[in-house]
């Protein structure tokens, strides 16, 4: 049911600060129509109230917007948890609703913002309570805030923006203000916004048409910048940019310009299936971070048993984030520089995947130039698990040690006689390799190890007689290189 537009008048009252009920009586003539249940309230800087019919019952009213005004709901702070919707009540349609927690601080208000709202168009009101409560009355502020330039909310943002390098401009008429542009999108598209404002305290971001937000950036003042810029890749759709001046007191309208551009598609896939691939023999490979969360993926083409060394860098900083993969695993990189990933090819591809290595969201994004390069450090000089591992002879046995990287681990085996000592030992650089003996079942056996500051030597006693293995490996990128080591049968 609905009832015609009542011509209301706000009662004096002695409550808090001037606060007046809204109530109304019915005229046939008034125009617009109101919702039943939904008392009329104008635009003032005065408290206001209203009632519900019960306490299980949400309290509701009912406002007739103007053309380009930009109207605030403030509510006091002591009404602790809610939540408030703004419906379209020709239509039903929901435009905009904000929760405030009961873990807000105590003297803070909270604040709607609503603008580009139809002439002479009814809106309606909800505020549920989120906590039993006697409280029968609600008291909030409704505010005529003066005249917007642009929407600020997603369903009436009503200035459609077509990407291009043609400017657009704004005002921030008074402190809260937030203009709201739509736009459509390509899937694969990489789109970029670039904005100049007159202050340092500003925010801009990115959001879907169904209101997920998908990126932010926000200068609170303490940078220096008038600059701001962010990019994102579209799936496709309906996209939203929000720009808004964070100004506590706003004295005369604060201008902005902003810019808008399609970037075009994503330059390389992010996944397995969409991975661009690199020939075997490719020194190099230069490619484009678009967007603060782009990822690049890579089929590599390699030789199997061969160590490779990959170094990423990013307009000549190590801000790469650089990870490896086969296909199906996920991505890691086991090294302590992620500029730096390091792999044994096992089959003929492994994959890469980039990204950036840094956290911080720059304030003005800018598309970095990445650069992947790519050495082949040869062949594994000996295996890496007891099946393949390099068979070692006595008495004296000397031998060639190349670990290449941090993912190398190299395994010999010797014959061993229960009760006889055998040493294995290298040279010592900054730092030394770890070394492990271990049983035909890769147990770790007992071992004694001496270190002279030039070489290290470990000696392993066999319980019984049998086959035994011995590992070298590290987890220090200081100790890769050559080494010379020597294996000795020393008797019992």
């Amino acid at each position: 049911m609905r009832q015609t537009l009542s011509a209301f008048m706000l009662c004096a009252c002695l409550f808090g600060l001037s606060a007046c009920d809204s109530t109304s009586k019915p005229t046939p003539d008034a125009g617009p129509v109101i919702p039943a249940g939904h008392p009329l309230v104008t635009p003032s800087d005065e408290f206001q109230r209203v009632s519900r019919s019960g306490e299980a019952e949400p309290f509701r009213f009912a406002f007739i917007a103007q053309a380009g005004r930009h109207y605030d709901l403030i509510v006091e702070a002591e009404n602790a948890r809610y939540t408030v919707e703004l419906r379209d009540a020709a239509g039903g349609t929901l435009l905009d609703t904000g929760d405030r927690g009961a873990d807000g601080p105590s003297s803070s208000f909270f604040t709607r913002h609503w603008s580009g709202l139809g002439a002479n168009a009814v809106y309606t009101v909800r505020i549920t309570l989120h906590q039993t409560s006697s409280q029968d009355r609600f008291t909030f502020r409704f505010v005529d805030k003066g005249l917007d330039d642009h929407a600020d909310l997603r369903a009436t943002a009503t200035t459609p923006w077509v990407p291009s390098e043609q400017s657009l401009t704004g005002l921030s008429e008074h402190p809260g203000d937030r203009d709201v542009f739509s736009f459509q999108t390509v899937n694969n598209h990489v789109y970029a916004l670039a904005c100049t404002f007159v202050s340092t305290s500003w925010e801009m971001d990115f959001s879907r048409g169904d209101e997920s937000l998908l990126t932010r950036l926000v200068n609170d003042g303490r940078e220096p910048s008038l600059q701001g810029g962010l990019a994102f890749k579209s799936p496709g759709g309906m996209f939203h940019a929000y720009i808004q001046y964070l100004e506590d007191d706003v004295a005369t309208p604060l201008p902005y310009s902003c810019v808008l551009r399609d970037l075009g598609a994503e330059d390389h896939g992010d996944s397995f299936n969409t991975a661009a691939t690199l020939p075997l023999g490719m020194p190099s490979f230069q490619g484009k971070m678009e967007y603060l969360q782009d990822t690049d993926v890579f089929a590599l083409v390699v030789q199997p048993q061969h160590h490779y060394r990959v170094t990423c860098t990013i307009d000549g900083q190590k801000n790469c984030d650089l990870r490896g993969a086969l296909r199906g695993e996920t991505f890691f990189n086991p090294g302590l520089d992620p500029a730096h990933l390091a792999l044994k090819a096992s089959g003929p591809t492994h994959y890469l995947r980039v990204s950036l290595g840094f956290l911080n969201v720059p304030l003005q994004w800018q598309p970095g130039n990445y650069t992947l390069q790519f050495e082949d450090l040869g062949e594994d000089d000996h295996g890496d698990t007891l099946a393949t591992a390099t068979s070692l002879k006595g008495p004296v046995q000397a031998v060639q040690v190349s670990v290449p990287d941090v993912l190398d681990t190299d395994f010999f085996s010797f014959q061993a006689t229960a009760g006889y000592r055998y040493q294995f030992g290298c040279e010592r650089k900054e730092v030394a390799l770890l070394s492990f003996f271990v049983d035909s079942q890769g147990q770790e056996l007992e071992a004694s190890r001496a270190d002279d500051g030039q070489r290290w030597v470990e000696t392993f006693t066999a319980p019984k007689t049998a086959t035994y293995g011995l590992g070298l490996t590290t987890g220090y990128p200081e100790a890769t290189g050559d080494y010379a080591c020597e294996f000795k049968a020393l008797g019992p």
